[in-house]
């Protein structure tokens, strides 16, 4: 396997960072403009600080990828357009998107570039992937719960790309699948501005804690095992980190990918198993750079999901380096554990994760040294307590040094061929591509004639251009003559012509913004929909109009349907079926065992309609259920009409939008009972308050292993459309004859 057969996909929140980490090591970064990108509030570049910075990397050799993960409004598809057109004719490599109208849109309109499938798009394998084929994808970015063994079987699934996160924060919900920001505050992170409110204390009946907030992830320790699953992109995650971060993490992910790839699983296993290698002192320069509570393996390697947690606190946790071994009046010292430096910024902490007293080094400290310090009154310090530094000021100046150092000069080759009688030619060669370009016929001298040494010190007076010859071959008659103008001319035209050849442009053609749709054969239409967690409910729903209501089964997540009882209580009545919305790995084999043992039964029911929640729930209706009418459910998004549109095109219609019932704001891998070590395998509703009392209640799938969080209370959403959707889950009879009597469904 060769260098390039793994990029390095590096954050960048910033111009400085974007060009910071191409210098060290990243092959391509991905980056928002100011609008439409997943990080609102980060420090975007605009549309032609972009064009320059493609411009610049396309020169040596690395990508940009444009973060247009959102979802979009129609009237905000123009805009969007007149965004990208001039940088898809600069050569933008790639978008990464999220709604499907966009990357219908996109594909439509600028079909050179190639579009990357977000995270967001909550993709577990490689057959589902391949569903977006047709849209342009080239690579996808599975979701970030995925176990390794997951990724190898969607490496055997799909020639796709894959992009998987390798470093940093990770969301509690399945990205993609979260509404709880937009809840709560109405800052939507399907729209760019989420709040983080799953980094918030929660109480429950279990206690107090960050019950939601997940550690950091590191993978510098597996990168044998990612780099033989036949991951194609290493993304590091952090484009609201700072761009020494971003540029340290690509230069380290570079540098041991690179290790293994030439020295083999053998020397990496050593390096990794020697506590004093370089290796581990840079694991902890990652620790310091930003971690949350330590790190953690992420769902690639991590078998126990509570070890992913960090309960106690929010926020960096930085490096311990000493603990407390005496305390007097006003003075506090410990032994260090980590040399410290001038500027060091030290946390003196408790059991609970708090801070109970900080302050800046004065006095640099070797390793294994008391050190006494000064403490304010008040702070409750004690033996034992544990000290870490937050800021390691010695870290990110080198860090910088090494920014500043990183060769910015692009090394290009060149060769200078000058024979009597024949036009001067003059090749310039760099990242793969070469240009010639003729100058004069060559002269012999009258007087003094122009030695290689003169030509070579000619073409070397770069002045302040941003190249350099690595290699400058010079081939020449003797006794020739070349005016000095010409070797400069040849020279500044020599490079101009490489630079044309090397970094392509595209012409984007006249705009499409109107979606091409397609008819879909026309099917029943009902007064309202009415969904169902059990027979109890089912019974009851039943006695509503059966001309005009459609029975809405939510298959599995514990709810134990029979079908051969469905059958007698449904007695031929048409229905409406779900899948649980997440169906991946060894809950989807388990769920699958399920149903074939029972498919005969299932097959006797009469379903008209399968709501289609996830993408392999599309994938088991075309096998299973090929002549129902499949409705996208809410969680598969259609904020504007070439969502719609592409929908159509892959056999879904239009959602019914939810009338009634909770709101599912995240759909987790996590679970609240494993994370406090009270999983016993039952199914339950655990309820959850944060801090402004919002209140939310947990349920634990645990057939299939994952929670649904949803709010304590139902809501009621105006009806814009000719159907009712009544969705119930844990509603008394009484209350669903209450809720169905204000619909006149009863």
């Amino acid at each position: 396997m060769k260098r390039r057969d793994v990029e390095i996909l590096a954050p960048a929140g910033s111009l400085d960072s974007l060009y910071s980490s191409l210098r060290m090591g990243a092959d391509a970064v991905y980056v928002g403009l100011p609008r439409f990108g997943a990080r609102a509030f980060a420090d975007n570049p605009d549309v032609e600080q972009l064009r320059e910075a493609l411009y610049d990397a396309h020169l040596r050799g690395k990508k940009i990828y444009l973060t247009t993960n959102t979802l979009l409004r129609d009237d905000e598809l123009p805009a969007l357009c007149d965004m990208i057109a001039p940088l898809y004719e600069a050569g933008l490599d790639a978008c990464i998107v999220q709604d499907i109208g966009v990357l219908s849109l996109l594909h439509k309109n600028f079909p050179d570039m190639d579009l990357h499938a977000s995270t967001q798009m909550t993709l577990f394998s490689g057959e589902e992937a391949e569903l977006y084929r047709a849209f342009g994808v080239t690579r996808y970015v599975p979701a970030r719960e995925l176990s390794i063994e997951e990724i190898r079987e969607a490496r055997r699934q799909t020639d796709m790309e894959i992009e998987v996160f390798v470093h940093g924060a990770l969301c509690y919900s399945y990205s993609g699948q979260c509404l709880m920001s937009e809840v709560i505050g109405g800052r939507s992170g399907n729209r760019g501005m989420c709040a983080q409110p799953c980094r918030l204390p929660f109480t429950c009946r279990y206690g107090r804690g960050h019950f939601l907030s997940t550690k950091d992830i590191c993978t510098l320790p597996y990168i044998p095992e990612l780099v033989d699953a036949g991951i194609d992109s290493f993304k590091i995650e952090g484009r609201m980190k700072s761009r020494e971060y971003s540029a340290f993490l690509a230069y380290l992910y570079r540098f041991y990918v690179d290790f293994y790839l030439e020295e083999g699983r053998e020397a990496f296993a050593a390096l990794v198993g020697n506590e004093d290698s370089r290796f581990w002192k840079d694991y902890k320069r990652c620790l310091e750079l930003y971690n949350r509570g330590g790190f953690s393996n992420s769902f690639l390697f991590e078998k126990k999901k509570e070890e992913m947690m960090e309960i106690r606190r929010n926020g960096h946790a930085g490096l311990l380096v000493g603990t407390v071994r005496e305390v007097g009046k006003g003075l506090v010292s410990f032994d260090t554990l980590e040399e410290l430096q001038y500027q060091d910024v030290l946390e003196f902490r408790n059991e609970d994760g708090t801070r109970e007293y900080e302050y800046t080094v004065k006095n640099p400290a070797q390793k294994g040294e008391r050190v006494c310090a000064k403490f304010k009154r008040g702070c409750h310090l004690y033996c034992g307590q544990p000290v870490y530094r937050m800021k390691n000021t010695a870290l990110l100046t080198e860090i910088r040094k090494r920014i500043a150092e990183a060769e910015d000069k692009l090394p290009l080759s060149a060769t200078w061929m000058a024979e009597q009688g024949k036009p001067i030619a003059f090749s310039v060669t760099g990242q793969g591509v070469t240009v010639t370009i003729h100058g004069a016929v060559l002269q012999k001298a009258q007087k003094q004639p122009l030695t290689n040494a003169d030509v070579r010190r000619r073409l070397d007076a770069m002045g302040n251009e941003k190249y350099v010859w690595e290699t400058l071959t010079i081939q020449q008659a003797p006794d020739s003559f070349v005016p000095l103008g010409e070797i400069k001319r040849l020279r500044r035209e020599g490079i101009a012509a490489w630079e044309r050849a090397a970094v392509p442009t595209r012409k984007a053609g006249k705009i499409m913004l109107e979606p091409d749709r397609i008819k879909t054969p026309p099917v029943k239409q009902y007064a309202a929909v009415i969904g169902v967690s059990d027979e109890r409910q089912l019974r009851l729903a039943l006695e509503t109009d059966a001309e005009n209501c459609l029975i809405h089964l939510r298959l599995g997540d514990g709810n134990d349907w029979r079908p051969d009882s469905l059958g007698k209580l449904l007695n031929g009545r048409e229905a409406a079926i779900s899948l649980p919305r997440i169906l991946r790995g060894a809950g989807y084999r388990k769920w699958m065992k399920k149903w074939n043992e029972q498919e005969k039964d299932w097959q006797q029911i009469a379903v008209s309609a399968v709501f289609i929640n996830s993408h392999r729930s599309l994938l088991f209706a075309r096998e299973y259920y090929p002549q129902a009418a499949y409705y996208a459910d809410d969680n598969m998004y259609q904020e504007n009409e070439w969502a719609k549109a592409a929908y159509e095109r892959m056999g879904l219609r239009a959602c019914i939008p939810q009338t009634y019932g909770r709101l599912a704001v995240m759909v987790t891998a996590g679970c609240v009972k494993a994370t406090v070590g009270r999983c016993d395998g039952r199914q339950e509703t655990v309820e959850m308050k944060n801090p402004k009392l919002d209140t939310f209640a947990v349920v634990c799938h645990c057939d299939t292993c994952y929670n649904t969080i949803y709010t304590k209370e139902p809501v009621r959403l105006q009806n814009n459309g000719s159907t009712l959707r009544l969705e119930f889950t844990w509603e008394s009879e009484d209350e669903m004859r209450k809720v169905m009597g204000e619909w006149n469904l009863l």
